[in-house]
């Protein structure tokens, strides 16, 4: 590999770097960050919202009967039924449905809300034709986009994020939207409880995690996959914005939604780079969620395809076959967020000779013939930036834990994050470097407990139909 490309290849490794002073810099920020936010009721852009969820106890397993669930955050719409049977298993039938382009923005959310009503009713017909007339069912919605949330069962939408910008759902109930849709197709369903996916994701494995058998207390959910977020139970004499609000008498605790996707958005700790600013500028929500686009699976590829044009412009990889096509580049490598993160999953771990395997890959996938040096050096990237992801991603986990350890500190089982998204359960080597860096961070020194990642899954399905069981 020639200098020039090595040398960027560093910069790009050290711009990106975490170490062990970063890790514990950032844990730290985050947890001023979490105290600011369950203090504000107005959420802005400098702090995480910290959104109560009016969810104010765990599931133990023992929850049953049968519940709809709806899930709508990202590319994807899906619909469930779950029977709970009260033994920490349930019976689950789901539908999913991709979601138009053309209904994710430029259009109105009547657009958006109609379309997944429609295919609620598909459902019911398929899975659900045989219900007696006078039966409604209870539904729990899945609305993974940060929402004012007022009650269990209201929410107003505060800002589309993952690819959604539909202007005029902004300050809206979603539940209401989603309800009148549902009454205007005559469906017997009664939305009544409003979750986050990632707080879906903490119900549904809290109801799955027989502690008997696994010996650990499941205390966060978290979402890794397309977005990035993290939910846990909060003790309520900690979250002074909801002092003056209604609440359940001998109400103890609430589930936090954190969207620590938006943590740090002011880059006090966070790499500043110009690479991520690159990404971010190209974002309908440029200065937001700058956590998560550092994380998450939508942007992963993106960040790729920023830093290869970069290296492009600089005269570093390319050149040939750019001459060869009459000056011009592969419209996947030049055009935003079509370079899947889903490629670099078979990137990061290709071993075959002179990298053949990621040859005909990014022949296929993005119609980019490359070199052995320009594969070699995609590979190195791939890594730097999965690497990093999943050493941010040990922060919110580590803080979480700094914070609620002490409520269990007269039991012995260990703790456990239930976890849902494609890049979690998928890439490569990912869940490691995550415990690896919560390994670095150490917020359990001193305890004999240790840190678990388990998928929870159906996690946003299952833990939505528990909202509703629980209301």
């Amino acid at each position: 590999m020639n200098s020039e490309l090595t040398s960027a290849l560093e910069e790009i490794a050290n711009a990106f770097a975490v170490d062990k002073a970063f890790l514990a810099k950032a844990t730290n920020h985050f947890l001023v960050s979490m105290d600011v936010g369950l203090a504000n009721e107005v959420s802005t852009r400098g702090y995480m919202p910290m959104i109560p969820t009016y969810v104010t106890s765990i599931p133990t397993g023992k929850e049953h009967g049968l519940y709809l669930a709806a899930d709508l955050g990202g590319t994807n719409f899906r619909v469930c039924s779950i029977n709970l049977r009260g033994d920490n298993t349930f019976d689950l039938k789901q539908s999913k449905f991709p979601v138009p382009v053309e209904l994710m923005k430029g259009n109105t959310s009547d657009a958006l809300f109609s379309f997944v009503a429609s295919k609620i009713e598909i459902f019911l017909n398929d899975h659900h034709d045989d219900l007696d007339e006078s039966v409604t069912l209870k539904m729990g919605l899945t609305f993974s986009f940060p929402v004012e949330q007022t009650a269990i069962d209201r929410g107003k939408l505060i800002r589309w994020t993952k690819g959604f910008d539909l202007p005029d759902c902004v300050g809206r109930d979603v539940v209401d939207i989603f309800q009148r849709h549902l009454d205007a197709l005559k469906l017997p369903v009664a939305v009544i409880a409003l979750a986050n996916d990632t707080v879906g994701t903490l119900l549904s494995r809290s109801y799955s995690n027989d502690s008997s058998k696994t010996n650990s207390n499941t205390v966060i959910g978290a979402i890794f996959g397309t977005g990035t977020n993290g939910a846990y139970l909060e003790t309520i004499e900690n979250i002074p914005k909801i002092e003056h609000k209604f609440l359940p008498k001998n109400t103890t605790g609430m589930v936090i939604n954190t969207e620590w996707g938006s943590f740090d958005n002011t880059l006090e700790v966070l790499h500043a780079t110009k690479w991520d600013a690159a990404v971010d500028k190209e974002t309908s929500n440029k200065g937001y969620h700058l956590f998560e686009k550092r994380i998450s699976g939508m942007f992963l590829g993106e960040l790729l395809r920023v830093i290869l044009m970069d290296f492009f412009n600089r005269g570093l990889v390319f050149q040939d076959l750019y001459k060869s096509r009459d000056n011009t580049l592969p419209h996947r490598l030049t055009e935003p967020f079509l370079l899947s993160s889903k490629i670099l999953s078979y990137l990061e771990i290709d071993d075959s000779t002179e990298l053949k395997m990621s040859e005909l890959l990014m022949e296929n996938e993005l119609r980019l013939p490359t070199t052995y040096e320009e594969r070699q050096a995609i590979q190195r990237l791939t890594r730097i930036i999965s690497s990093r992801a999943a050493s941010l991603s040990a922060i919110p986990i580590a803080a979480i834990v700094t914070r609620v350890k002490d409520q269990y500190a007269d039991d012995d089982k260990d703790f456990e994050v239930g976890c849902d998204g494609s890049l979690i359960e998928f890439y490569p080597g990912f869940k490691q470097k995550v415990l690896d860096a919560f390994e670095v961070i150490n917020p359990l020194q001193g305890t004999n407990k240790k840190l678990h990642l388990r998928i929870a899954k159906d996690g946003s399905g299952v833990g939505a139909a528990l909202c509703a069981c629980m209301v």
